[in-house]
């Protein structure tokens, strides 16, 4: 009987002994079922294989993994691959297995790798000048302004030239010295001659003459290097002019104002020359005074236009009138007018002078200049020898000294003005300020004074008299 109590007890601790043998196992190799899994399937795989191809090839014996205790408990050592990148090799893209997908599935695995021959195809560059066109346009256009540059320049300097051979012995006549010396002149024979200010205008002072203090010739010539204005000037001709510039003295000639132009002229400058439209406001037809139909006078006064206008002027005029553009005689020349904008400082500077614009013919100044530049000459002496009377000379001189008191009253207005500007800027600059502040006080203050000053601006004023008892 104590056999067997003896050998169930043994049974019973064998029993628990075994399971929990077996529950240690299972903690130990949490994976050993996922283990089981690949086992099988590799087992599976592995028989597929040898119903294909009739080999069945070796199955690797299966390491037992170690438990969750000595993974932790033995260091892992682990060596990162590197992977190092050929920038140079371009055709590395055939390493990658995803480039071409699906290609090993056709193809028999073979050791060599797949060869893939890149034909080099020559480059054929043909020309083709009508692609050219346009550079061809601007390379044509470039070519004919520099040709066009040269032949104008060429012929403004002929010009130039022809004139002084032509018309220089009769300023030679006349005055002492004629033309500069330089670098930069055009001389006929000797070394004087025509300034270049330009390619299209020249310069010429002339002095050493009664009757004036200087003549100053300019040549204004089309712009024959420009050949955009070369192709305008055939649209709209313009011609060659020469602009005649004598100085006169303060003891050469009365004080008056006189312009001899054509019509077209005449309404121009009578709006842009300061002192025609002041003291020459009306314009008059010249046949009313023995000159062309073509012409405009503007006169100050009737005395200087018979006195100017002589028998041999008209005479002169009634035949190369054509080439007469103005003549302009005054004693208050300014210019253009002044830009009525702002205050002017001072008033403009006045001089003596006697302007005459010719247009020259289609060579450049021919047999027309020479009876135009005598009449010139004559003009000068005209001048000198020009008295106005008393009374004449009276209302020309009320007229200038009018003029300057409605200048300096323009001249004081324009200064009130800025100054009444200012005061205003002053007095919000000051209105900003104190409405800046935060004292009540000193704006309440400020304004009572501000309501005081513009009552007494508005009070009119009156003049007291004191009147003494008897």
């Amino acid at each position: 009987m104590r056999v067997v109590l003896l050998s169930v007890v043994l049974l019973l601790c064998g029993t628990l002994v075994a399971q929990a043998y077996e529950d240690q196992n299972l903690e130990d190799d949490d994976f050993a079922e996922f283990e089981q899994f690949e086992v099988d399937d590799e087992e599976e795989s592995a028989s597929e294989y040898n119903e294909d191809d009739k080999e069945v090839p070796p199955v690797p014996p299966m390491k037992q993994k170690p438990s969750s205790e000595e993974e932790f408990e033995a260091p892992i050592e682990t060596e990162d691959d590197l992977i190092v990148e050929d920038e140079d090799n371009e055709f590395e893209h055939f390493q990658d297995p995803e480039e071409f997908e699906g290609f090993q599935d056709s193809v028999p695995r073979t050791n060599e790798q797949p060869k893939i021959t890149i034909s080099k195809v020559p480059i054929m560059v043909r020309p083709r000048w009508d692609a050219y066109w346009l550079e061809g346009i601007l390379c044509c256009l470039l070519a004919a302004y520099a040709l066009a540059y040269a032949v104008g320049r060429a012929k403004n300097t002929s010009i130039a030239t022809n004139f002084l051979k032509l018309h220089k012995p009769l300023l030679d006549d006349n005055f002492t010295l004629v033309g500069e010396t330089g670098l930069d002149v055009v001389a006929a024979s000797d070394e004087r001659g025509w300034r270049r200010e330009a390619e299209h205008c020249f310069t010429m002072w002339c002095s050493g003459r009664v009757c004036c203090e200087g003549m100053l010739l300019t040549l204004k010539l089309i712009k024959r290097q420009d050949l955009v204005h070369v192709v305008l000037n055939v649209v709209r001709p313009t011609p060659d002019t020469l602009l005649v510039r004598v100085e006169l003295g303060k003891d050469d000639s009365d004080p008056f104002v006189l312009c001899v132009a054509q019509k077209k002229i005449a309404t121009r400058l009578s709006k842009e020359m300061q002192d025609l439209s002041v003291f020459c406001p009306e314009r008059r037809p010249g046949d009313k005074h023995g000159l062309p139909a073509a012409l405009s006078v503007m006169s100050e006064t009737a005395e200087a236009t018979a006195g100017v206008l002589d028998a041999r002027v008209q005479a002169a005029l009634a035949l190369y009138h054509a080439h007469v553009q103005y003549i302009h005689i005054s004693d208050r020349y300014s210019g253009p007018k002044q830009m009525e904008e702002g205050a002017v400082a001072k008033p403009p500077e006045c001089e003596r002078v006697l302007l005459v614009s010719l247009a020259l013919g289609p060579d450049g100044g021919g047999d027309e200049v020479r009876p135009l530049l005598l009449l010139v000459f004559h003009l000068m002496d005209k001048l000198k020898r020009l008295r106005l009377s008393k009374e004449a000379l009276a209302k020309c001189e009320k007229r200038r000294q009018k003029v300057a008191e409605a200048w300096l009253r323009g001249a004081h207005a324009a200064r009130q003005e800025q100054a009444a500007q200012r005061r205003e800027e002053k007095r919000k600059q000051e209105k900003e300020k104190i409405l800046a502040e935060d004292d009540p006080e000193k704006q309440r203050r400020w304004e009572l004074k501000e309501q005081k000053r513009q009552q007494k601006r508005k009070t009119p004023k009156m003049k007291q008299l004191k009147v003494k008892a008897l």
